[in-house]
């Protein structure tokens, strides 16, 4: 199907749709025909996710025009946030509508029970990136009949809400700052290479530092395994191994409350420099920066491409540690909170690298 209409893209996990009944899918269907009856058009919706037409469309969307056409529509419900492509894909969306201004493409359905849509000062990312929408709580109409007349006056509801952002005028240019700061000014193409001339040594600089305290990480873990081996020979028991897991939590009080920084750190620095590199990738491909801005910004890109090579890396070995922090906390209840806060920094990070591989995948199409 190529769709040059409006189109909505849905992000839910196949397996919560099993779980109830296909009303998931079906759902989509009764906003696209609720949308058509009202206002004549056709609503493309795409819900095989998993389909690579699906991503084939997704990617032309968003690298065209027809982004201020394209709703993305996330089915919240526990299994939505531990899934790692819907958060890909919320991740991916959010950064290319911020830098176009067209934050209201993104219509969150919280469909189960999440109580971190509710709670302040969430780490989760994808939680704040939900929370700082007006979502629509579907966790009571889920449960009415779907030809009830409280269930249909809601999806039409629905369908009357992405009218109306369609037909509201997107906010001029992109946004490159963060989004918790409505106030602030739009930056023009030199404001975003400034900005990435100073945020992104920063950057560089937090993920050096992440190699740094997993270093310290592994040495202090590796030495707490011997010493669990030779209390285990000298016939400790399970005494024995609590007193070398609790004497192990207190020495990784310290690099694991260092990694909880850095994790937030490497977050914020991404979610202030990503829109603004979209922005120029996006410009350059279509020509419409001057030679010198074009010349500035391939230096940049040049400097990217490195750090992109290094966070891979970083990632890579932050995963392994996130494995092995899963393991422990399930052991031990004095590793528990130390190990949670190690797999939020992880998530993090892995988080903000679905920002940086969008980074890649368009500089390398330039």
């Amino acid at each position: 199907m190529n769709a040059i209409g409006p189109a909505g893209f849905w992000s839910y996990t196949h397996r919560d749709d099993q779980l109830d009944g296909g009303r998931i899918r079906r759902l989509a269907e009764a906003i696209a025909h609720a949308f058509e009856i009202t206002t004549g058009d056709e609503l493309h919706v795409f819900v095989d996710n998993a389909s690579i037409a699906w991503g084939e469309q997704w990617r032309a969307r968003l690298d065209s025009a027809l982004t201020s056409t394209t709703f993305l529509i996330p089915i919240i419900t526990p299994k939505f946030l531990k899934s790692q492509e819907c958060r890909r894909e919320i991740i991916t969306f959010s950064s290319h509508a911020a830098s176009l201004g067209l934050e209201d493409l993104i219509l969150p359905i919280h469909y189960v029970d999440v109580p971190q849509l509710t709670e302040e000062n969430s780490s989760d990312e994808v939680v704040q990136l939900i929370s700082r929408r007006q979502w629509v709580d579907w966790r009571q109409l889920r449960l009415e009949d779907e030809d009830s007349p409280g269930y249909r006056q809601a999806v039409n509801q629905l369908a009357l809400r992405l009218k109306g952002i369609l037909e509201t005028p997107p906010a001029s240019g992109p946004i490159a700052v963060p989004l918790s700061d409505p106030g602030a000014d739009q930056p023009g193409f030199l404001d975003s290479l400034a900005e990435m001339e100073v945020s992104l040594p920063e950057w560089a600089e937090t993920v050096q530092e992440f190699g740094e305290v997993l270093d310290s990480l592994n040495k202090t873990t590796q030495e707490s395994a011997t010493q669990l081996q030779q209390s285990d020979a000298r016939g400790g028991g399970f005494a024995g191994r609590l007193r070398v897991t609790n004497a192990l939590a207190a020495d990784l009080s310290e690099p694991v409350a260092k990694l909880a920084e850095l994790g937030a750190r490497y977050s914020a620095d991404l979610s202030r420099i990503d829109p603004g590199i979209i922005t120029m990738i996006r410009m350059i491909g279509e020509g419409e920066a001057t030679q010198e801005e074009e010349n500035s910004a391939r230096e940049i890109f040049r400097q990217l491409t490195e750090m992109i090579a290094a966070s891979r890396e970083a990632v890579s070995n932050l995963q392994g540690l996130s494995e092995g922090a899963k393991v422990m906390a399930s052991g031990s209840r004095a590793l528990r909170p130390l190990m949670n806060s190690i797999q939020t920094a992880v998530q993090q990070v892995i988080d903000g690298q679905t920002m940086i591989e969008e980074w890649a995948r368009m500089i390398d199409e330039l």
